[in-house]
């Protein structure tokens, strides 16, 4: 590989080792406390950090009842229905804050589980589900001055595109909530704006005021922002919630509690050392047996290690005792791709070929064996996360990750270690490679019949 590949490579490494490193946040040159990004009309804005599940570092568990006897008269929806539809409204809104491995289980038709790894803060735990994020748009009531009223029939958020956040102001660090209707209120949208201009309009959600603000030109489309001197935390929090929706009915909380890690820090601990000592046993073997291939192999591994813990962190992953299992699982698949590679290439080795025809033959060769064992382990990781809840999910999302950069690494990495390698003279010598150095050629002569 020649060019622009290791320099990308490289590239590829800095960066991840610098999203490892823990207690940093990435600010510039983005502008904002994390990952902002646009592209056409979304808005990307992701925080990097290591999230860890209930079983590592505790989290929340509420108990939520539908309060029925709040809908209008009239409504003749099945309780089971309002169940199931809030269910899937709590699941988008866990969701959007990342793959977090929630529990969102009925209990009966009037009842939900809910348990929130990470969310220790009751009350933030307590917002997130209960919330109803019912947002409306109301004008001047010019019969009571002062006074706000609903149009006919109330525009409200049921019928807005997906929102993002942004930063404004001189620094860019004032966040604002940006929205857009779809048809057919981005036309009454656009009404709004001709008929109030250089008036006050009210934004409420769930009857509260959240923003009031005035009509200053008339709109081309059905585009606004929402500034209500939000942190950057709370926008977030209210386009998270328009995303998902309105809550069918209103929930009461019937019981909260904060659930404590069931590993505890000195399991967890000895899970890293037991994890530290199996890495380098196997770094041991691979050197040992494959000499400098196998400590090319070791550095490889390194450079999977942490590109594979970087896009847990940036996806993000919830890591949970299965997640990490599966991590582990795909560091052996990372090792077996390279042990099929290595042993090709001693075959081609002692077979005559030089080392740089080895090299070549020996990928080609092993290449088949590591593709369609690698192929048939993504395939089942993805059957078993998109059929499996919770730690399943967890389990296969972190093998499919992790055998997908396995799969990189030993492919390109491993084989760009090699080709740097053998363009080193002292590199070259076969014995390096775990295979016995070739006798000198016999010279040449004449034959003879004897005397």
């Amino acid at each position: 590989m020649t060019g622009i590949g290791p320099w990308l490579i490289a590239l590829i490494a800095v960066i991840a080792v610098w999203i490892d490193i823990p207690k940093h946040r990435i600010d510039l040159p983005f502008g904002c406390p994390g990952i902002c990004m646009r592209i056409g009309d979304k808005y990307y804005f992701q925080e990097i950090k290591t999230h860890l599940g209930l079983d590592l570092q505790g989290g929340t568990q509420l108990v939520l009842r539908l309060q029925t006897e709040k809908l209008p008269p009239g409504s003749n929806t099945p309780e089971s229905t309002l169940n199931e539809q809030a269910r899937k409204v709590i699941d988008k809104r866990i969701n959007a804050l990342g793959v977090s491995e929630p529990v969102i289980q009925s209990i009966g038709t009037d009842k939900i589980l809910l348990e929130l790894p990470g969310v220790s803060d009751l009350a933030q735990a307590q917002e997130l589900a209960t919330r109803q994020a019912f947002l409306e748009f109301k004008v001047p009531d010019e019969k009571n001055p002062g006074k706000y009223k609903s149009l006919e029939p109330p525009l409200t958020g049921a019928n807005l595109k997906p929102t993002f956040v942004t930063f404004q102001g001189q620094a860019q660090s004032s966040p604002v909530v940006n929205f857009e209707f779809a048809p057919p209120d981005d036309q009454r949208w656009v009404d709004l704006s001709k008929q109030y201009k250089d008036k006050q309009t009210e934004i409420l959600l769930d009857g509260k005021r959240i923003s009031a603000p005035v009509i200053k030109d008339v709109f081309t489309s059905g585009k606004g922002v929402i500034e209500g001197g939000f942190t950057t935390q709370s926008a977030k929090e209210l386009s998270l919630l328009l995303n998902s929706g309105a809550l069918p009915v209103p929930l009461e909380i019937l019981q909260s509690t904060r659930v404590e890690p069931t590993l505890g820090a000195d399991s967890v601990q000895r899970s890293l050392v037991a994890g530290i000592v199996g890495l380098l046993l196997v770094a041991l073997f691979m050197v040992s047996y494959y000499r400098l291939p196998g400590a090319l192999a070791v550095i490889a591994l390194l450079y999977y290690t942490a590109l594979t813990y970087a896009l847990f962190r940036m996806v993000p992953v919830t890591l949970t005792l299965a997640g990490i299992a599966g991590f582990i699982l795909s560091i052996g698949m990372a090792v077996d791709a390279n042990v099929l590679t290595f042993e090709r290439l001693k075959e081609e080795l002692r077979s005559g070929k030089s080392l740089r025809a080895a090299v070549d033959e020996g990928r080609r060769r092993a290449f088949p064996s590591i593709w369609y064992s690698n192929l048939a382990t993504i395939l089942t990781a993805g059957i078993l996360f998109w059929f499996g809840t919770g730690t399943v999910k967890g389990f296969a999302l972190t093998l499919g990750i992790g055998v997908a950069v396995s799969f990189f690494t030993a492919v390109v990495v491993t084989q760009l270690l090699l080709h740097w390698a053998i363009e080193i003279p002292r590199f070259r010598q076969r014995s390096l490679y775990g295979v016995e150095e070739r006798g000198e050629p016999a010279r040449p002569g004449r034959v003879t019949q004897p005397a």
